[in-house]
């Protein structure tokens, strides 16, 4: 990332300001779109799976999938990197010193980071389309669209909390890859959590994913899920402003630890 922070007015929100900075900084950058590579392969293989096995009544599953998985791919991504880029870049003091909150502009700028969710889930419904012959309905667009809105925002703000995680505690970037199929298994992007144990769907249902997943494939399948759907918006958006409350904390405790030892622009505390 290599673009210089905008010009921002004081009155300027700093979530606004965040995205249009995130935005410009992912302009040509190869590595920003890694992530959406995998999607169609997943699709794909999800594809063939249900093919095989004769579940073409979830064949919905398999393209929904991949969007989840691109999406939090890209959250551990760049929740892993931003802040430790922005100080090794010198970024990081002009950004802290802006007339908005330093954790809006995080915010702002993982919620840009999220539009990768649009490409992935094109390229997921092509690849289906294309080699199953399966074009995926929308019986419910209003509500894929909200669903994936707040999906969306709730990973931005989970992303949020890991970044400022990520930089307190530096043994944290070690487990960062192992995050992802954790998450994907509990989260149910594939296999919804009405399917798991007993015992462990309570725990699934605290990953904000499974509420998401199971929107987004109430939308797009028919009869699944119509009696909770507003149960479902609900603890979507609880997770989601949870998981912010808890980054701001952190980002907090970040710049305060970070400006008592003299090292906000250095690479480590």
């Amino acid at each position: 990332m290599t673009a210089d922070p905008p010009t921002r007015r004081r009155t300027a929100p700093g979530l606004i300001a965040g995205f249009e900075f995130q935005i410009v900084a992912m302009r040509g950058q190869a590595d920003t779109y890694f992530s959406l590579i995998t999607a169609p392969f997943f699709a794909v293989v999800f594809m063939a799976i249900m093919e095989y096995t004769g579940r073409t009544d979830l064949n919905s599953h398999a393209v929904v999938a991949p969007m989840l998985i691109t999406l939090w791919t890209a959250a551990l991504s760049f929740s892993g990197e931003m802040i430790s880029d922005d100080r090794a870049n010198g970024r990081l003091e002009s950004l802290v010193a802006a007339p908005v909150e330093f954790s809006l502009l995080i915010f702002g700028r993982l919620s840009a980071c999220m539009l990768l969710a649009l490409p992935s889930f094109l390229m997921s419904y092509l690849a289906a389309g294309t080699v199953f012959g399966y074009w995926m309905s929308f019986e419910r667009p209003v509500l894929f669209a909200v669903a994936l809105v707040l999906t969306a925002a709730a990973t931005a703000a989970t992303a949020t909390a890991l970044s400022a995680v990520f930089v307190l505690a530096p043994g944290a970037r070690i487990v960062q890859n192992t995050l992802s199929f954790p998450v994907y298994l509990l989260g149910g992007v594939m296999v919804p959590v009405s399917y798991f144990p007993d015992w462990l769907e309570p725990v699934a249902r605290v990953v904000y994913l499974s509420w998401g997943a199971d929107l987004l494939r109430a939308a797009t399948t028919p009869g699944e899920g119509q009696g909770s759907t507003a149960r479902h918006l609900v603890m979507l958006c609880l997770l989601g402003t949870g998981a912010f409350v808890l980054g701001r904390l952190f980002i907090a405790r970040f710049l305060r630890r970070a400006r008592a030892l003299g090292a906000l622009a250095k690479d480590g505390d």
